[in-house]
């Protein structure tokens, strides 16, 4: 039987106290505790949370679990809406209204200091910037187009992709007042979804060609690279995360969605709890480990929201005394 050392390479580490960053898989002794320890992927569950108070669909999100921002969207029979709403860990209220209405728009940072661009009805390069109460003008994209996706701050955000019109590999970095042109993605798609930073962001999914359903791309800052694929293809989906952890969820096909969560650890994909609605074109923040998803589509427009919690890496103790 082969020992840890043969698999990994390396001795079981013996340490006074857990190290700070450990990665999956690792496994240490903790001499004060007296216990072996390891890493391992955390119980992973979707939970029920507060209802938005417009149900809406393909609109976009930011900031936390605790702390979420979602704005614009489309109501059917309505349109295009400038509707924003601040979550809370427990309920929706209404925040300031988007100055421009649109949907399918790509957004970017925290509750407090928001990012809206781009979007449709029609196409537009409207950039806007919230401040937890109010919107304000920002610099236009270079480039107008919707049904793209966002990361990063308000003051480092990152477009990319989108419809406009055709697929576009189009990528642009904002510095908190203007655009500038960054690498382009290796795939055109437009429905994709987001997360990251501006100089480590992931781009996910999508739709406009045969392979963009289950297309990953790592973004370095200055340029995009592929990554690990999808184990389930869709578009219209939802993330939130880093480039090296992130969660990914809904989207469609198959007629009203998917239930479908998926993990990424920087380099490939692990299936995980499955949301309790199929749905897509809906919204998302938050973390690894602490996601929110909000609205879309299913057999009808919804307002359901649904927190997602553990399914990251956590220590756990593997024998102790």
């Amino acid at each position: 039987m082969a020992t840890y050392k043969e698999i990994n390479g390396t001795n079981i580490e013996v340490l006074a106290s857990d190290p700070s960053n450990p990665v999956l898989g690792q496994i240490w002794y903790n001499t004060t505790s007296q216990s072996l320890k390891g890493v391992e992927l955390g119980t992973a569950a979707w939970a029920t949370g507060g209802n938005l108070g417009t149900a809406r669909q393909m609109f976009t999100g930011c900031g936390t679990q605790t702390a979420a921002l979602g704005f614009g969207g489309y109501i059917p029979g309505t349109g295009a809406t400038n509707a924003t709403e601040e979550y809370n860990g427990t309920a929706w209220t209404g925040g300031g209204n988007l100055g421009t209405a649109r949907f399918n728009l790509g957004g970017a940072g925290t509750q407090t200091a928001g990012l809206a661009f781009g979007g449709k009805s029609p196409a537009t390069a409207a950039t806007e910037e919230y401040n937890g109460t109010a919107w304000t003008g920002g610099g236009a994209m270079g480039t107008a187009r919707y049904s793209l996706a966002g990361a990063g701050t308000q003051t480092a955000g990152l477009g990319f992709g989108g419809y406009a019109p055709g697929a576009t590999t189009a990528t642009e970095e904002y510095n908190g007042t203007a655009w500038t042109g960054g690498g382009a993605l290796t795939t055109a798609r437009y429905y994709l979804a987001g997360s990251g930073t501006q100089t480590a962001g992931l781009a996910v999914g999508g739709a406009g060609g045969p392979s963009t359903g289950i297309a990953t791309e790592e973004y370095n800052g200055s340029s995009w690279t592929n990554g690990g694929n999808l184990n389930t293809s869709r578009y219209y989906l939802a993330g939130a995360g880093t480039q090296t952890a992130s969660v990914f969820f809904g989207g469609a096909p198959p007629p009203n969605g998917v239930t479908t969560t998926e993990l990424y650890n920087g380099t490939s994909w692990t299936t995980t709890t499955s949301m309790s609605t199929a749905k897509y074109k809906l919204g998302g923040a938050g973390t690894q480990t602490s996601a929110l998803a909000f609205g879309g589509q299913n057999t009808a427009v919804t307002a359901a929201t649904e927190e997602f919690t553990g399914g990251g890496p956590a220590t756990v103790t593997i024998s102790g005394s």
